[in-house]
Formats: C-alpha cells, sequence, structure tokens
C-alpha cells in the first residue's frame, strides 16, 4: 500500500511537471508526438548581436550549472541534439507523446542554416539538483563560406571574455555523423579552429557525439577520429569516449510500424545522456580563465610570427636592393669617375601605408607601430576598438615591436613593401648609403680641385660607399638572423600550448622559416621545426594548411 502511494506520488509529480512545461510553450504542429516551442527569455550579450543568451525556467540559487559546447558541421544534427539534451534533462518521456524545442532556426534547406550567432541556452528546472547551460555554435561549412566559419572561434573568445558569459565548461562535444568514414578539410579547419582556443588541460573533457547512429558501434568515425588524431578523452579500452544519437525521435509515428522505430531513437538519445551525465561526474571542471589567457598568449605568438615573417621578407629584400646597388657602381665606375653627376638607375624597397579593402570585417582594421612601420596585429585584430586596448599590448607596450602603445594606430590601414626605381647621382647615393657618422674628408670643402685629386677623391668615395654597403648587409644579416630566431622560439612555444601542436594555424609557418633558421647555423633549431612538421606530415594536416591557406588567399590581401 506504502509503494503504491510512493509512486502514485511520482505519477503525480511528473504529471505536474508536464502540465508547467504545456503551459510554458506553444504548439508548433500536432502529435504524436506534439511538437511545442518552449518560452523563453532572451537577451544579447554583445552590441552586433552575435552572442545571444536564451533562458528558459527560473533560476535557483546556489544550483551547481552543467556547460556543454556544442561543435559540429551543417547537417549533422546538432539543432535536434541540442533539443535532445533539453528533454532529457526535462524529464519528458516518449509515452509523455510531446516533444519540446528550445532552438528557433529558420531553414533554407536541410543542409544550410542561416544563423551565424552563439547560442547559449540556459535551462533550470526545480525537478534538478543542477541547471543545463548548452553553448550552440552555428553549423560552420555551409555555401556561406570561411567568413562566417571564422566568426564561431572569435564569438567564443567574446563570450568567454563577458561579464556574464561562460567562465567554464565541462565538456566539449564534437559532433559527428556516424556514417563518416572522413573528416573533410573544412571540419579540419573550424575543429583546429575552434579547439585552439583552449589550452592543454582541456584535452579530457573534450567527448564525441555521433548522430544519425543504428546503434552498432560506429567504427567507421572512430577510425577516422584516431587517424586525424582529434583530441579527445578515451575510455578504459583507448578508444575516443563516444555517445550515439539516432535524430528522429520528433518524427511523426501515427503507426505501431514507425512508433517503435521512434521508440527506439528516443531510447537510444535517453541512454546516451545518462552515460554522458555520468560520465561528467569523473571529469574535473575547466576553467576558462586559463583558457583565455592561452588565448590571448596565442594571439600575442601568432601575431608576432606573421609580423616577424613580414619583417624578414622587408630585410631580404632590402639585402637585394643594396646588392642591385653595388651592381649599379660596380657597372657605372668609369662614368661615376669621369662625371660624379652621372645619372643610372637603381632599384629601391620602401614602406608605404595603405588601405584595407576587400577584406572579411575582422581584418579591416590592423594595430600598426608608426615607430617601426611594423603591422603588429593584422589579421583577426577585431576585439579591441584602440590600439592600447589590442591583444598585443602588454603593460603599455607592444609584444610585437617593444614600442610603447602611443606609437601604435588602430585603423583600417596597414603597411605594404613595394619597390621602385629610382634614378640617382652618386652623391645622392652616398647620401643615402654612406656612414653618416664618418665626417666628410677635407678635401671635399675644398671649392678648386685638380682633375687628378676629383678623381682620386672620387674613388676614395667609391671604396668609403662600398665598405658602407657591406656593414649595411652584414647589419641586415645579423636583423635578419635576429628575427628567425624570434620567429622560431614564437613558433616552439605556441606548439607548446596548443591543445593541437600539429594545428595548421601554426604549421602553415614552418615552409617558410625552416630554411631560413638553417641558413642563420641554427640546424638543431631547424630540425626541431623539421620533427614539428614531420609529426604531422599527414594527409589530413597538410591539406589543412593548404585549405586554410587557399580560404585565406582569397581574402588577406597584401596590396
Amino acid at each position: 500500500m506504502k509503494k503504491t502511494i510512493i509512486m502514485a506520488t511520482r505519477l503525480g509529480d511528473a504529471s505536474s511537471a508536464l502540465n508547467d512545461l504545456m503551459q510554458k510553450s506553444f504548439e508548433l504542429s500536432p502529435g504524436p508526438p506534439a511538437v511545442r516551442r518552449l518560452h523563453t527569455s532572451k537577451s544579447n550579450l554583445d552590441e552586433s548581436g552575435k552572442i545571444r543568451k536564451w533562458t528558459f525556467g527560473q533560476k535557483c540559487l546556489n544550483m551547481q550549472t552543467k556547460y556543454s559546447l556544442m561543435v559540429g558541421e551543417t547537417g549533422t544534427g546538432k539543432t535536434t541534439l541540442i533539443n535532445t539534451m533539453v528533454n532529457y534533462y526535462l524529464g519528458v518521456k516518449f509515452e509523455d507523446n510531446v516533444w519540446f524545442e528550445i532552438t528557433e532556426e529558420e531553414k533554407i534547406d536541410q543542409t544550410e542554416s542561416q544563423t551565424s550567432e552563439i547560442t547559449v541556452y540556459e535551462i533550470f528546472s526545480e525537478q534538478k539538483s543542477f541547471s543545463l547551460t548548452i553553448i550552440d555554435t552555428p553549423g560552420y561549412g555551409d555555401t556561406r563560406g570561411i567568413d562566417k566559419d571564422m566568426e564561431i572561434p572569435q564569438n567564443l573568445h567574446k563570450l568567454f571574455l563577458h561579464e556574464t558569459g561562460v567562465k567554464d565548461l565541462d565538456a566539449v562535444c564534437l559532433v559527428l555523423k556516424a556514417s563518416q568514414n572522413r573528416i573533410s578539410d573544412a571540419q579540419r579547419y573550424i575543429f583546429e579552429g575552434v579547439l585552439s582556443l583552449f589550452g592543454k588541460d582541456i584535452g579530457e573533457n573534450i567527448v564525441l557525439f555521433i548522430t544519425h547512429s543504428d546503434g552498432l558501434p560506429p567504427s567507421n568515425v572512430l577510425k577516422a577520429v584516431e587517424k586525424e588524431k582529434i583530441p579527445c578523452c578515451h575510455d578504459a579500452e583507448n578508444q575516443p569516449v563516444h555517445f550515439l544519437f539516432n535524430n528522429r525521435q520528433s518524427e511523426k509515428h501515427s503507426t505501431a510500424k514507425t512508433k517503435r522505430a521512434v521508440k527506439m531513437a528516443w531510447e537510444m538519445g535517453q541512454e546516451s545522456l545518462e552515460e554522458f551525465f555520468e560520465f561528467l561526474k569523473s571529469k574535473v571542471r575547466k576553467s576558462l580563465t586559463l583558457t583565455v589567457n592561452v588565448l590571448k598568449e596565442r594571439i600575442q605568438l601568432e601575431a608576432c610570427v606573421q609580423s616577424l615573417n613580414e619583417r624578414i621578407e622587408f630585410i631580404e629584400a632590402k639585402q637585394r636592393e643594396l646588392a642591385g646597388v653595388q651592381n649599379a657602381l660596380k657597372h657605372n665606375k668609369e662614368q661615376i669617375e669621369r662625371d660624379r653627376n652621372h645619372c643610372f638607375t637603381i632599384t629601391v624597397v620602401y614602406k608605404e601605408k595603405v588601405d584595407i579593402t576587400d577584406v572579411p570585417w575582422w581584418n579591416r582594421k590592423a594595430t600598426c607601430c608608426e615607430e617601426c612601420e611594423e603591422n603588429c596585429h593584422e589579421f583577426g585584430c577585431w576585439l579591441a576598438p584602440f590600439a592600447k586596448w589590442c591583444e598585443v599590448i602588454e603593460s603599455d607596450h607592444c609584444t610585437v615591436c617593444k614600442c610603447h602603445y602611443s606609437k601604435h594606430k588602430k585603423e583600417a590601414k596597414k603597411y605594404v613593401a613595394k619597390k621602385k626605381e629610382k634614378t640617382v647621382t652618386f652623391n645622392e647615393l652616398k647620401n643615402e648609403y654612406s656612414n653618416k657618422n664618418v665626417p666628410h674628408e677635407k678635401s671635399a670643402f675644398k671649392k678648386v680641385e685638380t682633375e687628378h685629386e676629383k678623381k682620386l677623391k672620387v674613388t676614395e668615395d667609391m671604396m668609403n660607399l662600398e665598405s658602407s654597403l657591406k656593414k649595411l648587409l652584414a647589419r641586415k644579416e645579423q636583423e635578419k638572423n635576429s628575427s628567425v630566431k624570434e620567429a622560431y622560439e614564437a613558433i616552439i612555444k605556441l606548439s607548446q600550448i596548443a591543445l593541437k601542436p600539429d594545428s595548421a594555424f601554426t604549421l602553415r609557418h614552418l615552409d617558410f622559416l625552416i630554411p631560413r633558421v638553417k641558413e642563420a647555423g641554427e640546424a638543431e633549431c631547424a630540425q626541431k621545426l623539421r620533427n614539428l612538421q614531420k609529426d604531422a606530415a599527414k594527409e589530413s594536416t597538410t591539406s589543412t594548411v593548404w585549405y586554410l591557406n587557399s580560404m585565406m588567399k582569397g581574402f588577406f590581401s597584401r596590396k
């Protein structure tokens, strides 16, 4: 009798909770199952509306929250998966013949979504001892292209920094289809883009959510994940921790046959989520404070590498200019000795500040040093409105060029290296390239000179100029070697702090850097970079680097 009363009470509580959900939702379509949209309160965490927070239920004080970040390609069924988690958390059963949705997504077709915002879903229930927060990233890899994909990690960064944003994570859930036997270039690229936001400590909290599953072991997708060395948690059998979902729970089941199929899909999702939340109990929540610090350091290092690459290229161009001047002197020696006003042509290299055009919004402004004429933070310099607040500025000084922030300007302009042909006389050349600290010979100030003395003076000046050019070349070589070493150290540090050390975002610099490190006489350093490249010398990472570079080529123009 007592057992019967307890069961009746539980059933009554369940019925009451379901009625409450019905009151807090509205019908989208009749059933079975009836599809209903939950009423949520909505707010934006940024002015552009790119980071949204939707809340269902009343927040309870001192209630622990489980935070899950969802990352998946368009068409993997991520939206259905989020609603599956919400129904599970709210205690909805198959027998209730109702399916609640929290997402609102306008569909163009079955594989493309118009949504480009990060959405944070907060769900509270008095029947639960914890609340649930799901961070939904937009489905990437659709026809909108890289400009939309690149917004994902950038908006996540803003979410982590926001005062009322997300500060902890219990799990990062990579969503993949069970039928996948390979990871596409686009998937690798965006996985690396999102995972690059985190330090190595998040690896044990990354799991796989495998959709469109028939319930059998997903051998194809697990082999693909292992082949790609995608960072994730592994179980006792050294397999990636994964959970299976069918994604057909909300389909109509008017016949007994379809009802059995939908029930099996529902039960698979229920069992997987039971296992998932049990799994979370064994994992330590990761604070995003460390992640934000790691991310800032990574941004500084990548900006440093990019700027150093440009500096090295400019130094090499100046070396070619000086070598060209030497050749011009050699070929015009006799004419100069006869007439020091003899004109000849040289090629000079210089920097010019130009407008940034034909690029996505996140590259329309750059932080540049007007003292050094350096692009200290060019690509992805979107977060801070002023140079002082730029990610590369620390303790009022630039981590790239070391100058004070007051020497910097953030605007829709950047420095580019250019070259032009210039007609000069020997005297103009001497004034340009000679060591200005060396005093002029007294004979240079004589008003009257013999022809012989004039010829001797020109010969002497030419020898002095040649000596100055050699010194300038040696100095440029030292500057280049110093910059190469700095770039090497930044790459090594990037590989040490990154969750995925063979990330395409790091490796794309190696082809440029390795031969220059070798030329600098740093054989051991060059070997370390080759080892880093060799460890990633598989089709996957190579093609990802190619994919990233090819995508960037159309945007990161250097006019």
